[in-house]
């Protein structure tokens, strides 16, 4: 088939056999391999597209073999995605004969409302590494007859369907999948076959999505016998999230875990998953030495029998988790069960405990203040989310002051989003960040806060009543939420430029340190010297190192810095000049009789 364009190509004129100057133009470039033309769009003609010169746009007249044949031979193009074929089979075929011979495009998308036809059982992209496809169930059998010729692929999205997934299982470097149902399909026990056939073969997988089709208990079941039995997901992705799975699922999948225990990240949210199924799961994940990411948010069936089982499993010091406990009743108890396992977990990094609007599953204070408890002997996490825990009060976030003046804090961001906590709350946040080395970033719902509320932040960030107090604010947090726009504060606000200053103050030195010695420089421009003068000269050195070390990147203000540091020299010679003069005369008499 291809030998006819062969033969002709070096006599063809392409207005013969391309319908417009834009199209011809495309295979031109096509042609002499112009470096430019890396991704190329086939789409149906709209004039929308008039100015577009990566689209091939379809029109009555284009002989569409010509285009595969010259992108066949292309060596720049790395991109096609196909948005629209016409029906005509020979027409695809030739199209897709003539694109085997390529060697340089890796990533394939074809997507289209019926684009998809008897043609693609020729299709053969023997070095395309990604492809994607939104094929229906009708045409899908010839789209799997092409896919097996696709040997290269390492990554898949697409409908599933037994057939799809049966190439998939032949398909030897395939290592991501994500797989989908059209509609409200439900997945088939068909199709729930042959994806255990492709756990238990496909051993190169290491990520597949298979969320929102419908997999529930008896499919999931049929899953993890094909996980129990091989060797695939090493190190892997594991993608089950909304799938109406229950507790006798998780108990089939648990058993599969305990037998294969080397998924390192899981995804079960927004399911029907109840204490009994996290119970059984909770001994093959705390022992499990290759899990480092469960995410079970959105299963609000879980009460505090589940939470101490989630704590069983952050108890354990093998496992890493990211932990999405969204819409979960976690209660004081809950809290309490948590805190404790938090402050024996060593890996713990993200706690996320979001509800959403109506959800009556929150915290609250006693529930906040257990958690703070526990909190506040970890050192390991980063990122703490309580949005739209509504039933925390400023009593609650008071609480968090344990924690966050613990020594061992290391939370670099606080998410408080959805919760309308006003004045009182921002003061008592504001009370329990005091003292705090590591939050960089608050962000919370700015509702509710009035100038009383944002003097409370200015003054955790610069404390200007004295150089000791400014030295205790808070120098790390370089992101307050709505600090740029402000909803009750106008733009020339004195308090929103100086908490922007200050932030910016905090993310431009190098060290919290310098941005203490910033802030008082701005406050402070004369020092007082005098209280150290009872300590003689010994503090001279630290005096000029200290001003040595104060940096800015404004250089108005660095220079005003060295002007200070002569001052305050200037401070010690006027305060102690016999001592200077002393120490000054025995440095010259040093230095005449050991001459270099």
């Amino acid at each position: 088939m291809n030998y006819q364009y062969d033969t002709l190509a070096s006599s063809v004129r392409l207005k013969d056999v391309i319908s417009c100057a834009e199209n011809r133009a495309i295979l031109y470039r096509l042609k002499n391999n112009d470096p430019r033309l890396t991704c190329l769009f086939i789409e149906e003609s709209d004039d929308n597209y008039e100015d577009e010169t990566d689209i091939f746009q379809v029109r009555e007249g284009d002989d569409l073999g010509w285009l595969g044949y010259f992108i066949g031979g292309n060596e720049k193009l790395k991109s096609l995605y196909v948005y629209y074929l016409p029906t005509n089979r020979d027409q695809v075929e030739n199209f897709l004969f003539g694109m085997q011979r390529n060697k340089s495009i890796k990533d394939c998308g074809f997507n289209g409302n019926g684009i998809i036809s008897e043609g693609f059982s020729a299709m053969n992209l023997p070095h395309a590494t990604s492809m994607s496809t939104d094929c229906h169930q009708e045409c899908a059998h010839y789209f799997a007859l092409g896919l097996r010729r696709c040997k290269s692929l390492e990554n898949y999205y697409g409908p599933v369907t037994a057939e799809i997934v049966a190439s998939l299982t032949t398909l030897p470097m395939l290592e991501n999948v994500r797989l989908w149902k059209h509609g409200d399909l439900a997945i088939s026990r068909e199709e729930c076959l042959a994806l255990r056939e492709l756990l238990a073969n496909a051993t190169e997988i290491i990520r597949l999505n298979i969320s929102r089709v419908g997999l529930e208990n008896d499919g999931l079941r049929l899953l993890a016998e094909g996980l129990a039995c091989s060797s695939s997901l090493a190190d892997g992705v594991l993608d089950l999230s909304s799938n109406d799975i229950g507790d006798t699922g998780l108990q089939a999948l648990a058993s599969s875990l305990a037998s294969n225990g080397k998924l390192r990240e899981l995804n079960l949210c927004n399911n029907n998953i109840g204490d009994k199924g996290l119970e059984a799961l909770a001994d093959p994940l705390a022992h499990n030495r290759a899990l480092r990411v469960l995410s079970i948010s959105e299963n609000t069936a879980i009460t505090k029998i589940g939470v101490k089982a989630i704590s069983r499993i952050l108890q354990s010091s093998k496992c890493l988790l990211v932990d999405l406990l969204d819409r979960i009743s976690i209660g004081e108890e809950g809290g309490k069960i948590l805190g404790d396992a938090l402050s024996i977990n060593t890996s713990l990094v993200t706690l996320s405990l979001r509800c959403w609007e109506n959800d009556d599953v929150s915290i609250g204070d006693d529930g906040l203040k257990a958690l703070a408890l526990g909190l506040s002997r970890n050192s390991h996490l980063k990122i703490l989310d309580l949005s739209g825990t509504t039933a925390i009060t400023a009593t609650g976030l008071r609480s968090l002051k344990q924690y966050f003046q613990s020594p061992s804090c290391a939370l670099e961001i606080l998410i408080l989003y959805d919760i309308n906590f006003g004045d009182e709350g921002a003061c008592a946040l504001t009370d329990a960040l005091g003292r705090n080395k590591s939050v960089k970033c608050l962000l919370y719902d700015v509702r509710g806060i009035t100038t009383k509320g944002w003097d409370a932040f200015l003054k955790l960030m610069c404390d200007s009543s004295s150089p000791n107090n400014i030295y205790l604010s808070h120098h790390t947090l370089r992101e307050i939420s709505g600090c740029h726009r402000y909803i009750h504060l106008p733009a020339r606000s004195a308090i929103r430029r100086s908490i922007l200053g200050w932030l910016k103050m905090n993310e431009e030195c190098q060290t919290p340190n310098l941005a203490a010695k910033a802030k008082i420089m701005h406050y402070f421009p004369n020092l007082d010297m005098v209280p150290l003068f009872q300590w003689n000269l010994k503090f001279l050195p630290l005096v000029k190192s200290w001003f040595e070390n104060t940096t800015s990147s404004n250089d108005e203000f660095a220079a005003n810095i060295r002007n200070r540091e002569l001052s305050a020299v200037y401070q010690f010679v006027r305060g102690l000049p016999v001592m200077v003069a002393d120490y000054s005369q025995h440095y010259l008499t040093t230095a005449s009789a050991n001459p270099r």
